[in-house]
Protein backbone atom coordinates (compact mmCIF):
# COMPACT_ATOMS: atom_id res chain seq x y z
CA UNK A 1 0.00 0.00 0.00
CA UNK A 2 1.16 3.51 -1.01
CA UNK A 3 0.33 6.68 0.86
CA UNK A 4 -0.34 9.85 -1.14
CA UNK A 5 1.24 13.29 1.06
CA UNK A 6 0.09 16.72 -0.97
CA UNK A 7 1.22 19.53 0.04
CA UNK A 8 3.21 23.07 -0.36
CA UNK A 9 6.67 24.21 -0.11
CA UNK A 10 6.50 28.45 0.09
CA UNK A 11 9.99 29.19 -0.79
CA UNK A 12 9.20 33.23 -0.83
CA UNK A 13 6.22 35.43 -1.25
CA UNK A 14 6.46 34.93 -5.01
CA UNK A 15 6.87 31.39 -5.29
CA UNK A 16 4.84 28.33 -3.22
CA UNK A 17 5.32 25.09 -4.92
CA UNK A 18 2.90 22.12 -4.33
CA UNK A 19 4.26 18.70 -4.19
CA UNK A 20 2.85 14.97 -4.48
CA UNK A 21 4.75 12.65 -2.28
CA UNK A 22 3.80 8.67 -3.34
CA UNK A 23 5.60 6.57 -0.60
CA UNK A 24 5.07 3.14 1.41
CA UNK A 25 4.55 2.98 5.07
CA UNK A 26 7.64 3.02 5.21
CA UNK A 27 9.61 4.39 2.60
CA UNK A 28 11.43 2.30 -0.26
CA UNK A 29 15.59 2.63 -0.81
CA UNK A 30 15.60 4.68 -4.12
CA UNK A 31 12.86 7.83 -4.87
CA UNK A 32 12.09 9.45 -8.00
CA UNK A 33 11.62 12.94 -8.50
CA UNK A 34 9.95 14.13 -11.14
CA UNK A 35 10.48 17.62 -12.85
CA UNK A 36 7.54 18.51 -15.18
CA UNK A 37 7.64 20.59 -18.26
CA UNK A 38 6.52 24.04 -18.73
CA UNK A 39 3.32 23.15 -19.92
CA UNK A 40 3.35 19.51 -19.53
CA UNK A 41 1.97 18.67 -16.03
CA UNK A 42 2.61 15.83 -13.95
CA UNK A 43 -0.94 14.36 -14.84
CA UNK A 44 -0.13 14.08 -17.95
CA UNK A 45 0.76 10.56 -19.73
CA UNK A 46 4.23 10.51 -19.48
CA UNK A 47 4.58 11.20 -15.66
CA UNK A 48 1.55 9.59 -15.17
CA UNK A 49 2.60 5.87 -16.34
CA UNK A 50 6.34 7.10 -15.22
CA UNK A 51 4.90 6.99 -11.62
CA UNK A 52 3.27 3.74 -11.71
CA UNK A 53 6.55 2.60 -13.48
CA UNK A 54 8.54 3.04 -10.85
CA UNK A 55 6.13 2.41 -8.21
CA UNK A 56 5.59 -0.89 -9.39
CA UNK A 57 9.55 -1.53 -8.82
CA UNK A 58 9.13 0.16 -5.42
CA UNK A 59 10.35 3.27 -6.31
CA UNK A 60 8.62 6.00 -4.17
CA UNK A 61 8.25 9.21 -6.23
CA UNK A 62 7.52 13.13 -5.78
CA UNK A 63 6.07 15.26 -7.84
CA UNK A 64 7.25 18.82 -7.60
CA UNK A 65 4.28 20.53 -9.51
CA UNK A 66 5.78 23.73 -9.83
CA UNK A 67 3.67 26.37 -12.49
CA UNK A 68 6.30 28.69 -14.25
CA UNK A 69 4.37 29.80 -17.02
CA UNK A 70 1.57 31.45 -14.35
CA UNK A 71 3.63 33.23 -12.44
CA UNK A 72 4.10 36.93 -13.24
CA UNK A 73 7.26 37.52 -11.15
CA UNK A 74 9.07 34.57 -12.54
CA UNK A 75 7.96 35.54 -16.17
CA UNK A 76 9.43 39.06 -15.63
CA UNK A 77 12.81 37.39 -14.75
CA UNK A 78 15.63 36.72 -17.36
CA UNK A 79 17.13 33.24 -18.43
CA UNK A 80 19.97 32.57 -16.04
CA UNK A 81 17.14 34.40 -13.18
CA UNK A 82 14.48 32.04 -14.65
CA UNK A 83 17.47 28.72 -14.09
CA UNK A 84 18.08 29.83 -11.02
CA UNK A 85 14.67 30.18 -9.71
CA UNK A 86 13.69 26.83 -10.74
CA UNK A 87 16.56 25.55 -9.18
CA UNK A 88 15.85 26.74 -6.03
CA UNK A 89 12.27 25.83 -6.48
CA UNK A 90 13.27 22.21 -6.59
CA UNK A 91 15.77 22.55 -4.13
CA UNK A 92 13.57 23.62 -1.42
CA UNK A 93 10.61 20.87 -2.31
CA UNK A 94 13.50 18.09 -1.73
CA UNK A 95 14.79 19.08 1.08
CA UNK A 96 11.62 20.68 2.82
CA UNK A 97 9.85 17.25 2.34
CA UNK A 98 12.11 14.81 2.74
CA UNK A 99 14.15 15.81 5.96
CA UNK A 100 13.50 13.25 8.01
CA UNK A 101 13.56 10.08 4.93
CA UNK A 102 17.30 8.72 4.11
CA UNK A 103 16.62 7.44 0.88
CA UNK A 104 19.75 5.83 -0.65
CA UNK A 105 19.00 6.25 -4.20
CA UNK A 106 17.80 8.87 -5.82
CA UNK A 107 16.14 9.12 -9.71
CA UNK A 108 15.40 12.43 -11.02
CA UNK A 109 13.10 11.97 -14.32
CA UNK A 110 12.79 15.19 -15.77
CA UNK A 111 10.76 16.78 -18.92
CA UNK A 112 11.61 19.68 -21.33
CA UNK A 113 12.21 22.63 -18.96
CA UNK A 114 12.70 20.09 -16.26
CA UNK A 115 15.67 19.11 -17.40
CA UNK A 116 17.53 22.81 -16.71
CA UNK A 117 17.17 22.56 -13.15
CA UNK A 118 18.17 18.87 -13.53
CA UNK A 119 21.01 19.66 -15.47
CA UNK A 120 22.21 22.42 -12.51
CA UNK A 121 21.84 19.56 -9.98
CA UNK A 122 24.00 17.40 -12.28
CA UNK A 123 26.65 19.55 -11.54
CA UNK A 124 26.33 21.08 -7.90
CA UNK A 125 24.74 17.97 -6.50
CA UNK A 126 23.07 19.79 -3.81
CA UNK A 127 20.26 16.98 -3.15
CA UNK A 128 21.15 13.78 -4.97
CA UNK A 129 22.42 11.05 -3.17
CA UNK A 130 23.83 7.78 -5.62
CA UNK A 131 22.12 9.73 -8.74
CA UNK A 132 20.41 7.99 -12.01
CA UNK A 133 19.06 10.32 -14.47
CA UNK A 134 15.90 10.14 -16.73
CA UNK A 135 15.81 13.16 -19.20
CA UNK A 136 12.85 13.06 -21.25
CA UNK A 137 12.70 15.36 -24.27
CA UNK A 138 15.89 17.64 -23.04
CA UNK A 139 16.34 21.20 -24.23
CA UNK A 140 19.64 20.03 -26.02
CA UNK A 141 19.24 23.61 -27.75
CA UNK A 142 20.45 24.85 -24.13
CA UNK A 143 24.70 24.29 -24.01
CA UNK A 144 24.20 23.74 -20.14
CA UNK A 145 21.86 20.99 -20.84
CA UNK A 146 23.40 19.47 -23.18
CA UNK A 147 27.13 19.72 -21.56
CA UNK A 148 25.27 18.32 -18.44
CA UNK A 149 24.70 15.24 -20.34
CA UNK A 150 27.55 14.82 -22.64
CA UNK A 151 29.66 15.11 -19.48
CA UNK A 152 28.22 13.13 -17.39
CA UNK A 153 29.14 10.25 -15.22
CA UNK A 154 25.80 9.26 -14.14
CA UNK A 155 23.80 6.50 -15.60
CA UNK A 156 21.26 8.33 -17.65
CA UNK A 157 18.79 7.80 -20.19
CA UNK A 158 17.79 10.59 -22.75
CA UNK A 159 14.58 10.09 -24.59
CA UNK A 160 13.32 12.28 -27.84
CA UNK A 161 11.74 12.41 -30.67
CA UNK A 162 13.30 13.01 -34.16
CA UNK A 163 11.31 15.45 -34.95
CA UNK A 164 11.04 17.84 -31.46
CA UNK A 165 12.30 21.58 -31.68
CA UNK A 166 15.40 20.54 -29.45
CA UNK A 167 16.26 17.72 -31.71
CA UNK A 168 19.62 18.95 -32.72
CA UNK A 169 21.38 15.38 -34.70
CA UNK A 170 25.39 16.00 -34.13
CA UNK A 171 24.39 16.58 -30.43
CA UNK A 172 22.17 13.42 -29.60
CA UNK A 173 24.93 11.47 -31.68
CA UNK A 174 27.87 12.81 -30.14
CA UNK A 175 26.24 11.20 -26.93
CA UNK A 176 27.59 7.82 -28.16
CA UNK A 177 30.28 9.28 -26.71
CA UNK A 178 29.61 8.59 -23.14
CA UNK A 179 29.32 5.24 -22.01
CA UNK A 180 27.31 6.22 -19.33
CA UNK A 181 24.39 7.54 -21.30
CA UNK A 182 21.65 5.25 -23.30
CA UNK A 183 19.77 7.35 -25.85
CA UNK A 184 16.53 6.74 -27.83
CA UNK A 185 15.39 8.74 -30.43
CA UNK A 186 11.38 7.95 -31.29
CA UNK A 187 10.96 8.37 -34.53
CA UNK A 188 8.63 11.05 -35.93
CA UNK A 189 8.03 12.09 -33.00
CA UNK A 190 7.30 15.49 -31.57
CA UNK A 191 8.39 17.14 -28.44
CA UNK A 192 5.35 15.49 -26.39
CA UNK A 193 6.77 12.31 -27.66
CA UNK A 194 3.98 11.96 -29.55
CA UNK A 195 3.49 11.30 -33.36
CA UNK A 196 1.54 14.41 -35.13
CA UNK A 197 -2.16 12.85 -36.50
CA UNK A 198 -1.39 9.20 -35.77
CA UNK A 199 -2.84 7.98 -32.76
CA UNK A 200 -2.30 4.93 -32.67
CA UNK A 201 1.09 4.91 -33.41
CA UNK A 202 1.38 7.82 -30.57
CA UNK A 203 0.41 4.77 -28.05
CA UNK A 204 3.25 2.41 -29.66
CA UNK A 205 5.39 5.24 -29.00
CA UNK A 206 4.77 5.96 -25.64
CA UNK A 207 4.86 2.17 -24.93
CA UNK A 208 8.28 2.01 -26.56
CA UNK A 209 9.36 4.97 -23.98
CA UNK A 210 7.87 3.09 -20.60
CA UNK A 211 9.59 0.07 -21.71
CA UNK A 212 12.99 1.91 -21.90
CA UNK A 213 12.73 3.59 -18.62
CA UNK A 214 11.03 0.45 -16.69
CA UNK A 215 14.21 -1.52 -17.80
CA UNK A 216 16.46 1.79 -17.22
CA UNK A 217 14.95 1.49 -13.48
CA UNK A 218 15.52 -2.39 -13.14
CA UNK A 219 18.95 -2.26 -14.27
CA UNK A 220 20.02 0.22 -11.56
CA UNK A 221 17.91 0.43 -9.19
CA UNK A 222 19.20 -0.82 -5.47
CA UNK A 223 17.83 -3.63 -4.16
CA UNK A 224 15.00 -3.83 -0.92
Amino acid sequence: MYQITEGQVVRTEQSTIPYTWIHGEQPNKSICFMLPGLGYSTERPLFHYATGVCLNQKVDVLHINYNFAKNEHFIELNNQEQDSWMYDDVKAVVWEVLKETNYEQCFLLSKSIGTIPMAMEWNQRNFIKNAIGIWLTPLMKIDAVYDALLNTKLPSLCVIGDEDHHYIEERISSLKNNEHVSKVVIPKADHGLEIKGDTLASIEAAKEVFKHIHDFIAKYKIKE
